[in-house]
């Protein structure tokens, strides 16, 4: 099934005019409509996340490949990684994250793992032989309400800061990411801004996101449920996710359990 891309991402102006509308609701009097409802149930994709066993020398790779410049790592203290960043098409991105060796995990009564299945030994045997597609985030404006009616579990929604973002994420207790990264993991920004909307262009667009499963229709339900729109793509198969794209100079590559290639 071929979900359209949209023109625009409406995300970044969702929460802003719900806030102009409810502070003139309450000063004027005005009724409380059920577009507030209708509006939460947009969703967008907000990154698309490559696995990796060495941050500096998988970015350098796909820098080199794709002809584009990532941002400066990035420290997630909560859970060891650190991450390097470019930016997509309709004020998406790219993210390349790996375990930070530099600094320690620790787990607690709902943390075992890292999220994204980073410390799962399948997911280390797929990153030795290079960058892989892990999974794709999707951005809504009230993940609790999401979360729990998406059709499956996303896992417990955390909230994370750095710098000037603030973001609420859900990951599962486990670490592991579901039907293996082709169910999308939810986040939020409740300041409606994402690292997407600050980067410079790069001219990557996201041609497509490939998805396969073995019951592709209960993919195709779950998405229809979170209202998802983008250039998504559903197959018959293994649980796998692949990234088509087309840079700034018409190049195309696919991204997939065979690494990064050119197409």
């Amino acid at each position: 099934m071929w979900y359209p891309q949209p023109k625009e991402n409406p995300q970044g102006n969702i929460s802003t005019f719900l806030m102009f509308y409810d502070s003139l609701r309450l000063k004027f009097l005005l009724p409380e409509f059920h577009f507030r409802e209708l509006l939460m149930a947009l969703s967008t994709i907000d990154h698309i996340v490559i696995g990796a066993a060495n941050l500096e020398k998988a970015t350098e790779k796909v820098e080199g490949l794709l002809k584009t410049k990532f941002s400066t790592s990035g420290k997630h203290s909560l859970m060891a990684t650190h991450n390097s960043l470019t930016r997509l098409q309709n004020h998406a991105y790219m993210e390349i994250i790996a375990i930070d060796p530099s600094a320690s995990f620790t787990k607690s009564r709902n943390r075992e793992k890292r999220w994204f299945s980073l410390d799962s030994s399948k997911t280390k045997r797929r990153l030795s032989r290079g960058p892989q597609p892990l999974c794709w985030v999707v951005a809504v404006n009230n993940i609790e309400q999401t979360a729990a009616n998406c059709g499956y579990e996303p896992g417990r929604i955390i909230e994370m800061s750095r710098g000037d973002f603030r973001w609420k994420l859900t990951v599962p207790d486990s670490g592991e990411l579901s039907e293996g990264g082709v169910l999308p993991v939810l986040i939020e920004w409740p300041n409606a801004i994402n690292p997407g909307k600050v980067m410079p262009e790069s001219g990557l667009i996201l041609k497509q996101l490939l998805l396969s499963h073995p019951n592709p229709n209960s993919i195709e339900h779950v998405l229809s449920q979170l209202d998802v729109s983008g250039p998504i793509d559903i197959k018959l198969g293994e649980p796998a996710i692949q990234f088509a794209f087309e840079t700034a100079n018409g190049n195309k590559f696919l991204f997939s359990e065979n690494c990064l290639s050119e197409v």
